[in-house]
C-alpha cells in the first residue's frame, strides 16, 4: 500500500479524461454566463457594431429636474399652438340673422335705398350738359367761338372765322348769273387739318330755290377756316356755319361770311 502511494507520488497525479472533460463544461459554462450578464449590463456593445444597448444615466439632481419639467412645458406649449392654429383654420360659421318685428321683406332683385341715396338720384337736380359738338357747355375762355346752334345731326354749330377769305375768281364759276341785293346762302361744314373744310351740307338760302347755297357748297373745297376755339383751344373736327350775303351782280358778290 505505502509502496503503491509512493509510486503514484513519484509518477505525479494526473486527472482522467472524463474528468477533464466536465472540468472544462462546467468552465464553458461559467464564461457564458459572465459574459451574458455583463452583455445585459451594457458592458458589451455588440460587439464593437455600435448597436448595442447603453446603460441609461438617471439625473435625479436639482438642475435635471428643472430640464425636465421645461422640455414638459415646451412641449406643451407647441401643443397649444398647434391647437390654436387648428382653431383658426376652421370656418367660422356666421350666427344666423335675428328676425327684425316689422321689418319690410323685400322681393328678391330688389334695391333698396336710403332717404340720401334716393335724394342722389333725383334727376330734376341734376344739371344739364349741351352734347352738342361733343363738348360739354362751360364758361369758356375770351377768344372762344360763339355757338351758333345745331347742325346736321344735332352738332353744335360755331360762327366760322376765316383763316383766308375766297376770291371772286374762286367762288365766280360756281354763281348762278341771277342774284340779287340782300341775297345770302349759308352752309355747314366740317373742319379738317390745314384750315380746310369737308362735308359741306346746305342749310339755307334766300331766295329759295336760287341755288345759291348749292353754289357755294360746290365752292367749299377752297376755302380757309379756322377750327373754332373752345377754352382757348383748336378744335379740328368740330363743325361751323359759313354764310354769305351778296350784293348785285356788278358790286363785289362777297359782302360778309357769317353773321
Amino acid at each position: 500500500m505505502v509502496a503503491s502511494r509512493n509510486l503514484l507520488a513519484k509518477q505525479g497525479y494526473q486527472a482522467s479524461p472524463r474528468e477533464r472533460a466536465g472540468a472544462m463544461a462546467v468552465a464553458a459554462v461559467t464564461t457564458l454566463l459572465v459574459f451574458l450578464i455583463m452583455w445585459r449590463m451594457g458592458a458589451v456593445t455588440g460587439f464593437g457594431d455600435g448597436k448595442g444597448s447603453h446603460l441609461t444615466a438617471i439625473d435625479l439632481s436639482a438642475d435635471g429636474q428643472d430640464k425636465k419639467k421645461a422640455e414638459k412645458q415646451e412641449q406643451k406649449q407647441q401643443k397649444q399652438a398647434q391647437k390654436a392654429v387648428a382653431a383658426a383654420a376652421q370656418p367660422v360659421n356666421a350666427p344666423p340673422p335675428v328676425p327684425v318685428p316689422g321689418k319690410v321683406e323685400w322681393p328678391e332683385g330688389f334695391i333698396e335705398l336710403s332717404r340720401n341715396d334716393y335724394r342722389a338720384t333725383d334727376i330734376s337736380r341734376m344739371k344739364r350738359a349741351d352734347s352738342g359738338g361733343g363738348q360739354q357747355a362751360s364758361a369758356g375762355a375770351p377768344g372762344d367761338s360763339a355757338s351758333v346752334g345745331q347742325g346736321p345731326g344735332g352738332v353744335r354749330l360755331y360762327a366760322a372765322q376765316w383763316y383766308r377769305e375766297p376770291t371772286d375768281a374762286e367762288i365766280g364759276p360756281y354763281l348762278p348769273q341771277r342774284r340779287m341785293q340782300g341775297d345770302w346762302a349759308m352752309i355747314a361744314c366740317k373742319t379738317i387739318d390745314k384750315y380746310h373744310v369737308e362735308d359741306c351740307q346746305e342749310l339755307g338760302e334766300s331766295p329759295p330755290g336760287s341755288g345759291l347755297a348749292r353754289a357755294i357748297r360746290q365752292a367749299s373745297w377752297q376755302f380757309l377756316v379756322r377750327p373754332p376755339r373752345v377754352n382757348g383751344k383748336p378744335q379740328i373736327g368740330e363743325w361751323v356755319r359759313i354764310r354769305f350775303d351778296f350784293r348785285a351782280k356788278k358790286a363785289d358778290p362777297l359782302q360778309q361770311a357769317d353773321g
